[in-house]
């Protein structure tokens, strides 16, 4: 199978929610394994691109949900609380992307900030 109808049909499943258990016996039974591995990380790929986290110290207002949802249109978004790590603010992952508006995240730059200066 050619490498874009591979990328394809992992896009398909991922948007539909998975495979029923005839589907996933013919991928078996027609990929090679090297046709495997590469769809395994095509679906790795989609899944992570259609997701996007946000994590935050404290409590969060369902109207800052709502905000934060909306500016990740079309990707589903999970709001995870991480009081350690985050402190205040928050910090989002999407995709390979992360956007670190948390305090320690603003401190971590100051301080590289002031390493590459000296």
């Amino acid at each position: 199978m050619k490498k874009a109808q591979i990328k394809e049909l992992a896009r398909s499943v991922i948007e539909h929610g998975g495979m029923s258990d005839k589907d996933m016996q013919w991928v078996l039974s027609k990929f090679s394994r090297q046709d495997l591995k590469l769809f395994a990380r095509y679906l790795a790929a989609e899944a992570k691109n259609r997701k996007a986290t946000a994590f935050f110290a404290g409590e969060i207002s369902e109207q800052d949900k709502k905000r934060i949802t909306s500016l990740f249109n079309g990707k589903q978004v999970e709001f995870k609380r991480d009081d350690e790590n985050v402190g205040a603010g928050v910090r989002f992952e999407f995709g390979d992307y992360v956007l670190d508006y948390s305090v320690s995240g603003i401190v971590k730059r100051i301080l590289s900030s002031i390493r590459e200066s000296l």
